[in-house]
């Protein structure tokens, strides 16, 4: 049930985009969506056999506290202060999650770092991370208005990348899954891809379970 279910809703937001660009792309532009679809689909359908098992194994997990989630986002990240932090907020639903923003030392707030992790533990988290988890397993890349989004490897890590680049403006962001559990979203304004990589390799994660 949890593959299907997870299958066709992937299937029909490849089938949205899908539609939205039929206008402007030509018939062969349109062939050589068909076929990476009918890939991605395929991915999608070995991924789902595997996260069907890892799906049922979080559901029987016990999500962390508030406190063993506050030691991955330390004081101070790559030289960056953190200037706020919040956890918690989300328990009514069912969810563990701690969201950290990092910031210079001064006032300037065009640019800064946000962390927020995700605990794929109990029936609320492992869905969501599941659906995650299934987006990754696919081959995609868009541009659009400015922004390039794509899923790609960063230190042998599956991750969804998206950057944006307006003027003298530019933001990004990273997602990705640690121990097949946990669900880290890291952005960055005024900070490039390449950096915010950076950051990436400073998040320590070895105290998650």
């Amino acid at each position: 049930m949890l593959k299907n279910t997870l299958i066709t809703g992937m299937a029909f937001l490849m089938l949205s985009c899908g539609n939205e660009k039929k206008e402007e792309n030509n018939t062969d532009t349109e062939s050589v969506n068909v076929v990476e679809g009918v890939k991605n689909l395929s991915k999608m359908s070995d991924a789902a056999s595997t996260l069907e098992e890892q799906t049922a194994k979080l559901k029987e997990m016990t999500p962390l506290t508030n406190d063993e989630l506050k030691a991955v986002v330390p004081e101070t990240l790559g030289g960056l202060k953190r200037k706020s932090y919040s956890a918690g907020a989300m328990g009514t639903v069912g969810l563990s999650a701690i969201d950290a923003e990092y910031g210079l030392e001064s006032d300037d707030t065009t640019k800064r770092i946000n962390i927020g992790i995700m605990d794929g533990a109990g029936e609320s988290g492992s869905a969501i991370v599941s659906l995650l988890a299934m987006g990754l397993s696919m081959d995609t890349e868009s541009e659009s208005n400015g922004t390039k989004s794509k899923t790609t490897e960063i230190n042998g890590i599956r991750a969804m990348t998206e950057e944006t680049k307006i003027d003298q403006t530019v933001r990004s962001s990273i997602k990705y899954i640690v121990k097949d559990r946990y669900s880290i979203n890291l952005s960055g304004e005024g900070y490039s891809l390449a950096e915010l990589e950076v950051f990436m390799k400073n998040i320590n994660t070895s105290s998650l379970k």
